[in-house]
C-alpha cells in the first residue's frame, strides 16, 4: 500500500514526551544565547516548527520553558548516584574523589549544558527569577543525598559535619572549575579538576581512598 502524505505524518508524529524533549533542547539553546528573559516565545515556536497556540499546549510562557529545561537537564537527583567506577568492590563503600572525578568527566562531554547551568545560576541570584527556588533547593538536596550514601574516607571526615563541609566545598570548587574551563583555552576541565583534586584530597591521607 502506498505511503500517503497523511499516513507519513501520522507515522512520524512526535509523542508528547518527544515533543517536550525537543522543546527543552530548543529552549536551552535560546536561553544560552539570549538569557532566560531575552527570547520571545514565538522564537521558540519557530525553532520547533510549531504555531504559538500549539506550543502553548506544552509551555505557556518563558517561565514554563525554563522549568522544562531544568526538569529535563538538571533534575535535583542528577549527580546524586555514584558511578560504577566509584564503588569499592570489597566493601561497597564509595570513593568520594572517584565520584567527583566521574561527574567532571561527564560534564566535559556536555559543555553547552554546563554553560547554561552556570548562566542560570548567576541569573537566579535575583530572588524573583523563576529558577531561584530550584537552585536553592538543589544545593541542599544534593548535600543531603550525598551524606546519606556510604563513603570511604579518612578518619578526619567520618563525622557528619566534617564530611558535609568537605562535600559542599568540593561542589563549590567544581562550580569554579566549570566557570574557568569556559574561559581558559589552555587547560581542560579535566586537567583543572585533577589539580583541584590534589588539593582537596592530598597524599598520603587520601591514597587508599581514591
Amino acid at each position: 500500500m502506498p505511503l500517503t502524505a497523511s499516513r507519513f505524518r501520522r507515522r512520524t508524529r512526535m509523542t508528547p514526551q518527544e515533543r517536550r524533549t525537543q522543546i527543552a533542547s530548543a529552549a536551552a539553546d535560546l536561553i544560552s544565547r539570549y538569557g532566560s528573559y531575552g527570547f520571545p516565545m514565538q522564537a521558540l515556536a519557530d525553532a520547533v516548527g510549531m504555531t504559538l497556540p500549539g506550543l502553548n499546549h506544552y509551555v505557556s510562557g518563558r517561565e514554563d520553558a525554563l522549568a522544562l529545561v531544568i526538569e529535563t537537564y538538571y533534575d535535583p537527583d542528577d549527580g546524586s548516584f555514584a558511578p560504577a567506577s566509584a564503588v569499592d568492590p570489597t566493601d561497597g563503600g564509595l570513593s568520594l574523589p572517584a565520584y567527583l572525578r566521574a561527574i567532571v568527566e561527564k560534564n566535559t562531554h556536555r559543555p553547552r549544558m554546563v554553560a547554561l547551568f552556570m548562566q542560570l545560576a548567576i541569573e537566579a541570584a535575583d530572588p524573583e527569577h523563576p529558577a531561584r527556588r530550584f537552585y536553592v533547593e538543589r544545593h541542599r538536596l544534593v548535600a543531603e543525598r550525598m551524606l546519606a550514601l556510604r563513603w570511604r574516607v579518612p578518619q578526619t571526615y567520618r563525622e557528619r559535619e566534617a564530611l558535609r563541609d568537605l562535600i559542599v566545598t568540593a561542589f563549590y570548587a567544581m562550580d569554579g572549575v566549570q566557570v574557568q574551563a569556559m574561559t581558559n583555552p589552555d587547560e581542560t576541565m579535566t586537567d583543572m579538576w585533577a589539580r583541584t583534586e590534589r588539593v582537596l584530597f592530598p597524599s598520603p591521607a587520601w591514597d587508599e581512598y581514591r
